[in-house]
């Protein structure tokens, strides 16, 4: 059914009321499954039902409290900041935006968006009396949008709170990451690499370099979130012009070797999230691990951003990875709940 309503949307035909209420009742059963509907309401109607509504600039207030009254969330800023950030994002951005209202009071917020064939629902939030009924609910609303938006995929991101719902959903787990902080003053001797390797500030013109380097570092794990390296030159442009975050370029390096002028071997990438510095990626080539690449990216990186003012730093960390260990030993605690990312497939 979900590829009808694709199939009609991409080729301009109108989705009719008949098709629409096919659909809402086949997510409906999956709701029911998850505890969301009560089976002896006519027409399976949620007993709460929760309304997706555009977040406009009026929103911010809502939006930022829903952000701070949330248990899943850190508050690495004051809220003076985060509304700030608000009003900043980019028409774009804004467009993600959507608050979760039952009734008059809101009991949520999320993003979502599509980019080619595949749509994406990320950020999203609930407030602790949520309870899983709604993210039940979120779940088939997003599945329907997704739908008729001719998505082939929906990407999904969120705490692992709300795991059954998705599950029961048919998504595939792809990965677990957590948030893990680290102060900057790191009292770590940066010993010396070997003659060899040279290490500078990243330049705009590595940009297809590092793409290289990602996917070729990311090969066959978890974190292999790109097709192909054009996938991860998007990737590593995006993170230069800002779209995760403001860039931070003094406190980002890429290694290179003497030997080899055309491929680089290392490269630590920093951005600013919600106001503290994180690290988007930190890789070393396959055939130069363990030789201490990856420390000393990291230390001089927590030094450089120690010079900038900054006292901590943080990064997402897919766990059960081997870089955990290093982490920990560079001064990283976990600080944040274990969030899930999977995908479900629409049309096979």
């Amino acid at each position: 059914m979900l590829q009808n309503v694709a199939f009609c949307w991409q080729n301009g035909y109108a989705l009719t009321p008949g098709i629409i209420q096919v659909v809402y009742c086949l997510c409906g059963i999956v709701i029911a499954l998850a505890g969301g509907f009560s089976m002896r309401d006519p027409g399976m109607v949620p007993r709460d039902p929760i309304e997706w509504r555009q977040a406009g600039p009026e929103d911010a207030a809502i939006w930022v409290s829903v952000t701070r009254r949330s248990a899943d969330q850190l508050h690495f800023e004051p809220e003076e900041a985060q509304l700030a950030r608000y009003d900043e994002e980019s028409p774009e951005r804004q467009a993600e935006r959507f608050l979760l209202w039952r009734g008059s009071e809101p009991i949520g917020r999320l993003r979502f968006s599509a980019y080619k064939d595949t749509a994406f629902l990320h950020g999203l939030v609930l407030l602790p009396e949520a309870g899983g009924r709604v993210a039940a609910q979120v779940v088939a609303e997003a599945l329907v949008r997704a739908a008729a938006g001719g998505a082939r995929y929906l990407h999904a991101t969120y705490p692992a709170a709300y795991l059954a719902s998705f599950a029961s959903s048919g998504f595939q787990e792809l990965r677990r990451r957590t948030i893990m902080i680290a102060p900057t003053d790191l009292a770590m001797p940066l010993f010396p690499l070997p003659a060899s390797l040279r290490v500078r500030e990243i330049a705009s013109h590595d940009l297809d370099q590092v793409g290289i380097l990602l996917q070729r570092a990311y090969e066959a794990g978890p974190d292999n979130l790109h097709a192909d390296v054009a996938g991860w030159r998007w990737e590593v442009r995006s993170t230069l012009e800002g779209a995760f975050g403001p860039f931070i370029p003094e406190s980002c390096f890429v290694v290179e070797h003497s030997l080899d002028r055309f491929n680089l071997v290392g490269v630590i990438l920093v951005h600013l999230e919600r106001g503290m510095p994180r690290i988007r990626h930190m890789v070393v080539a396959p055939s130069f691990r363990h030789v201490g690449l990856g420390r000393f990216l990291a230390v001089k990186a927590m030094r450089r951003l120690r010079e900038l003012g900054y006292a901590s730093l943080l990064l997402h960390v897919t766990l059960d990875i081997p870089a955990v260990h290093l982490y920990h030993q560079l001064g990283f605690v976990e600080a944040g709940p274990t969030y899930i990312e999977a995908e479900r497939h629409l049309v096979k």
